[in-house]
C-alpha cells in the first residue's frame, strides 16, 4: 500500500523579543522537525510582526511563520507534539492544504459504432410480422 503524502502549513507564533539568532535558531529546529520525520519543505516562512487582539501571557506582539511542506499524515502529531513541547514556541496550528497524488486518469471515449439507419419499410415489416404470429 502505498502512503500518499498530504500538503500542510505549518504557523506558530513565538516572541517579538527574541534576538535574531533565536528567531532563526527556532526557524531551523521546526524545519529540520519536520525533514527529520520524513516531510519535504515545499516554501520557508519568513518572520511576520503581529499585534495579536488579546495577549498571549506576556506577549502582545508576536513573530508569526508559515511553512508550508508534504508529509505522511500519520506523521504529524509526532510533529504537534515536539512544537508544544518547546517553549519559545507559543502557539502552532497545522493546516492540510491538499493531499498530494498520483494524478487522476483521463477517461477516454469509447467509439460506439454507428448504428445502420433503418428504413421506415424495414420498421412496418417487422411490426406487420410480430403481429401476425399473435
Amino acid at each position: 500500500m502505498t502512503t500518499i503524502m498530504k500538503n500542510y502549513e505549518l504557523t506558530y507564533l513565538i516572541p517579538s523579543t527574541l534576538a535574531e539568532e533565536e528567531q532563526k535558531r527556532i526557524s531551523e529546529e521546526v524545519s529540520s522537525l519536520i525533514q527529520d520525520k520524513g516531510g519535504v519543505l515545499k516554501e520557508g516562512g519568513v518572520p511576520i510582526k503581529r499585534i495579536l487582539p488579546q495577549a498571549i501571557g506576556r506577549h502582545g506582539e508576536v513573530l508569526s511563520v508559515s511553512i508550508n511542506f508534504y508529509i505522511n499524515p500519520e506523521k504529524t502529531q509526532e510533529i504537534d507534539k515536539a512544537l508544544k513541547e518547546k517553549k519559545e514556541i507559543l502557539r502552532s496550528m497545522l493546516v492540510v492544504k491538499e493531499a498530494l497524488s498520483a494524478p487522476k486518469p483521463i477517461r477516454k471515449r469509447i467509439k460506439e459504432e454507428p448504428q445502420k439507419k433503418v428504413e421506415l419499410k424495414d420498421i412496418e415489416d417487422k411490426i406487420n410480422e410480430i403481429l401476425k404470429e399473435e
